[in-house]
């Protein structure tokens, strides 16, 4: 009975959930390997008690995955009303795109504006409303292309199985009901009404995690620099408005122990306000969690999977997991380092770690993206973050400041730096078994950091291993 009590560290049940997970919603041979084999090493070193939270977990996952296949199966031939989500909306020329919900289930739907007028209507809505319609419910496409996008894969993974084309509108009933998601579009339609672009583009973004359809050119030089993902609002930004959050409550007099409590229902809010993303969640949970490093990322990873299932299933799911992790990671390797040194050291490492994650899903890698997230990281956290969020408060007083100057400088600047740099390496695709080796090779160059001599032997070898991928 005493082994039954044995403690085993939150991380590694976490890494075996994980495996579990991945196991039933995409089963592969070589994870299937590793997990029988971490399983073993788990009753090897007596964690008993994690093969019983195991079993609740892979219930929950084979629950989930056979209501997605039932739900899929029963969706309605055809369909004449629809709820649309207002924080959805996006306007592109003529093609106006958005998500909306009806009898339980959520589509993605799609129509042709047919005029000014009607496309400058959906341009400003931000109420609810239900759109009576006739059209096609079609099932979205799958992959076209090799390694091309599968946009039927990603609906899946919103819980959205159909896809909705308008022929035409018949009626629109705007709601009085007030939501969330309705205060969010508020404040995205408000920007673009009362800023210039590009800085409305980059106030949408950077407060509200919404990048409207005009912003896809700047979208692809962001892409192919390798720094779109300052976009991503996630750990900086969540810290910026928590910590500013906390700061007034404090010097308004309020105790520690009451900030904490009125923490959690501002977070919900903020969580809202940023559109529910997955990289914003993950932050947030880790910033109320109150834990230690490794512990606070195991515990986030498993509400996480309780509360958004599916989240692994898409490519910024696992990118913004693996990127705290990796970070929680490298607290203890580097803790004899400091300064400027500290900080090339750790933004090199982490992005060798991350490496073989964005080229399993991107095949492509932007050398110089290290140094650039470092310089543009700074310009967007901490100094256009909270200038953006200046000029979005007082603009509700009256006050419009027009520094759309700055946001025209810094995109010429972006533009001229992308010009040499425009098309990155292109890197083979590893398989599933690559992948993991890759993984435990960087894995031990981390661990082995201090031993120089081993040091180099395993980046020289992780170097050659990566050379010697081919395109699949």
């Amino acid at each position: 009975m005493r082994f039954l009590l044995i403690k085993f560290p939150l991380i590694f049940l976490t890494y075996l959930v994980v495996l579990l997970y991945f196991c039933i919603f995409t089963y592969n041979l070589p994870l299937l390997i590793l997990f029988i084999c971490s399983i073993l090493l788990a009753l090897f070193r007596k964690y008993y008690l994690m093969i019983p939270i195991l079993i609740v977990f892979a219930v929950f996952f084979l629950l989930i995955n056979s209501l997605s296949i039932r739900d899929n199966e029963n969706q309605p031939k055809n369909l004449s009303k629809i709820e649309l989500i207002p924080d959805t909306i996006q306007v592109n020329g003529d093609l106006l795109s958005f998500q909306g919900r009806m009898n339980g289930q959520k589509y993605q739907v799609y129509d042709t504006l047919k005029s000014l007028k009607e496309k400058g209507f959906y341009q400003n809505l931000s109420q609810n409303c239900q759109l009576s319609f006739t059209g096609n419910l079609e099932i979205p496409e799958t992959q076209r292309n090799f390694n091309g996008f599968d946009d039927q894969k990603y609906l899946t993974s919103q819980n959205i199985y159909r896809q909705i084309t308008i022929q035409q509108i018949t009626n629109v009933e705007i709601k009085k009901n007030f939501d969330l998601h309705t205060l969010r579009r508020k404040a995205i339609v408000w920007t673009q009404n009362h800023f210039p672009k590009p800085m409305s583009d980059y106030m949408t973004g950077l407060l509200f995690g919404f990048l409207s359809k005009d912003f896809n050119q700047m979208s692809d030089i962001y892409s192919s620099l390798g720094i779109i993902h300052l976009f991503a609002l996630s750990g900086m930004q969540v810290n910026f408005f928590i910590d500013w959050f906390r700061k007034i409550l404090l010097r308004m007099g309020l105790t520690r122990e009451r900030v904490n409590l009125v923490q959690i229902p501002f977070s919900i809010f903020y969580a809202f306000m940023t559109g529910l993303s997955v990289s914003v969640l993950r932050a947030l949970f880790q910033k109320n969690i109150r834990l230690t490093s490794l512990d606070n990322i195991a515990v986030t990873t498993l509400v996480l999977m309780l509360i958004s299932p599916k989240f692994l299933l898409t490519t910024g799911g696992q990118l913004t997991l693996f990127y705290a992790f990796v970070i929680s990671m490298l607290n203890h390797p580097f803790s004899n380092l400091n300064g400027l040194k500290k900080v090339l050291t750790e933004s090199s490492v982490l992005s060798l770690c991350v490496l073989p994650l964005l080229i399993f899903d991107f095949h492509i890698f932007q050398p110089l993206s290290i140094l650039l997230t470092i310089i543009f990281g700074f310009l967007f956290d901490f100094m256009l973050l909270p200038l953006l969020l200046c000029c979005f408060l007082i603009s509700f007083l009256g006050f419009l400041l027009n520094l759309n100057y700055i946001f025209q400088i810094l995109e010429w600047l972006v533009y001229k730096v992308d010009l040499p740099l425009h098309y990155p390496f292109v890197l083979g695709k590893p398989s599933s078994l690559e992948l993991i080796i890759l993984f435990v090779l960087i894995g031990l160059f981390v661990d082995s950091f201090s031993h120089k001599k081993r040091r180099f032997f395993l980046i020289g070898f992780i170097f050659l291993f990566f050379s010697s991928l081919k395109i699949q």
